[in-house]
């Protein structure tokens, strides 16, 4: 932690206190951790832990030229990956911005408009003789971000939109049917396959460049998991379900572990974590979510600031200590308005004066700091963020005590993608650091290796558009 030197040492102790992890809980939390991931295999209820019909992991050695596409909130992007074995893989895509109107439109029309930007990117940007002649046609895998049922790897029914999407004609249909009548209807030489959610897709392709890894994870805006299991232990799979068998005796789980203690409030809990979860768009779920993810620590941290002002100790000019209003802190008493990049520059900011974090909330909030306001505004930053690193590293070591992967013989890889693990100051470190608490240094150098993940939405598709088509016997 920075020096909080000229900061009111009252303050201090009483963030401190709040924001307290000690090492003798991680045990605790581990152990309830790994109760929800068993109960979720087998019951519908706590950590939802979905099965995906997809059945194994890549080897490295797949060798093939594939479409993968990923709707997400902004943008559509379109890709053509070839997998050339050996781990190596070319990427090329293309991608195009969603417009307001396709997202209020109707859902046909935006499903049409991805038909066509499909085809626009055949013709211009990937061709390929052996594809498209004689029937042949290009598998393709679909990363979708939005809820869906799914009923096999290649049907899924949209449950309802998010982010800003209004479709309401196609609520209820599967998706993947939708997308292959608009295909066919312009006659393109394709075939949608395969329907994956981005973590699913970040475990598929880091295991096609990393063999041996069997854990995918998201820490950025929001946080998410997906490793391999046991058919055997996902009872729950009704015995007239697609996925009811396993060729392989293995089924990749979609954890959506954001969900964690939910129901068990087994989470830490300030009065800044649950005023935060009291005024979110889901008061009382994705618990874990809203403690380790970059969208909710932010605002957890603009919360914590914002109280501090509000109370006298922060932002006060003169003698009188009279206390900012809410009109006089602006966007600062705004939900929201204090985002993950502002608050990773802040603990960048390695100045003797802090001179960074004064001009920030200058430029920003028009707020005037003191030397003793800026070591404050770092320390709330670096405590919210040190105990989600802590906590992140909580869902790690539980997965990797229920499938006992320690006691494998090749060393443990987990691949994790997103912008708190890639870009935030220290929060790789500081989860590195809670792992040999929980397990022991040694073993966390010796049996454990936390790699950057490969392109979950492009090149995770495209291998489970693979693997969907090695199930069936056909040739991609």
């Amino acid at each position: 932690m920075s020096s909080t030197a000229n900061a009111n040492p009252e303050v201090i102790s009483e963030l401190t206190k709040a924001f307290a992890f000690p090492i003798s809980a991680y045990d605790g939390l581990v152990d309830q951790f790994i109760s929800e991931l068993h109960e979720g295999l087998v019951y519908e209820q706590k950590m939802p832990m979905i099965p995906t019909f997809v059945y194994e992991l890549p080897t490295g050695e797949e060798k093939e030229v594939i479409l993968s596409l990923d709707l997400g909130g902004t943008n559509l992007r379109v890709c053509r990956t070839t997998l050339s074995g050996g781990g190596i893989f070319d990427i090329i895509h293309k991608k195009w911005t969603i417009s307001d109107a396709l997202k209020k439109g109707p859902g046909s029309e935006l499903f049409a408009w991805i038909a066509d930007r499909i085809g626009e990117f055949l013709a211009s940007d990937c061709q390929d003789p052996n594809h498209g002649g004689n029937g042949k046609k290009y598998p393709l895998g679909m990363t979708f971000s939005f809820p869906c049922e799914q009923l096999d790897i290649n049907v899924g029914k949209l449950l309802n939109w998010t982010k800003g999407f209004r479709g309401n004609d196609v609520i209820g249909k599967d998706v993947v049917k939708i997308l292959q009548d608009c295909i066919d209807a312009k006659k393109l030489p394709i075939t949608v396959n395969a329907l994956i959610n981005d973590t699913v897709g970040t475990l598929l392709a880091t295991t096609y460049k990393h063999p041996g890894c069997e854990v995918g994870i998201i820490f950025g805006t929001g946080t998410n998991c997906a490793y391999l299991e046991d058919q055997s232990q996902i009872t729950k799979i009704r015995p007239d379900a697609a996925n009811f068998t396993s060729h392989t005796g293995h089924q990749i789980i979609n954890t959506e572990w954001g969900a964690f203690g939910n129901i068990s409030g087994a989470l830490p809990s300030n009065e800044y974590d649950q005023f935060l979860d009291g005024h979110s768009s889901q008061p009382g779920k994705q618990l874990y979510e809203k403690v380790v993810s970059g969208l909710y620590i932010s605002e957890l941290a603009r919360i914590v600031l914002h109280d501090l002002a509000k109370r006298g100790k922060l932002f006060v000019e003169g003698a009188s200590g009279t206390p900012k209003t809410d009109a006089e802190l602006g966007n600062l008493a705004i939900k929201e308005r204090f985002d993950g990049a502002m608050m990773g520059g802040i603990e960048a900011d390695t100045s003797a004066d802090l001179q960074a974090v004064g001009a920030h909330f200058q430029t920003s909030y028009n707020l005037k700091t003191s030397q003793g306001d800026r070591e404050t505004i770092k320390y709330v930053c670096q405590l919210i963020s040190a105990r989600a690193a802590r906590l992140s590293s909580v869902g790690i070591a539980a997965l990797i005590k229920k499938r006992e992967l320690l006691t494998k013989p090749h060393k443990v890889i987990v691949g994790i993608d997103g912008s708190l693990f890639n870009k935030y100051p220290n929060f790789r470190q500081h989860l590195e650091g809670a792992l040999n608490e929980i397990f022991d240094a040694a073993t966390v150098s010796a049996k454990i290796s936390l790699i950057n993940a490969e392109d979950g939405s492009g090149v995770g598709g495209a291998i489970a558009a693979y693997l969907a088509c090695k199930v069936v016997g056909q040739q991609a």
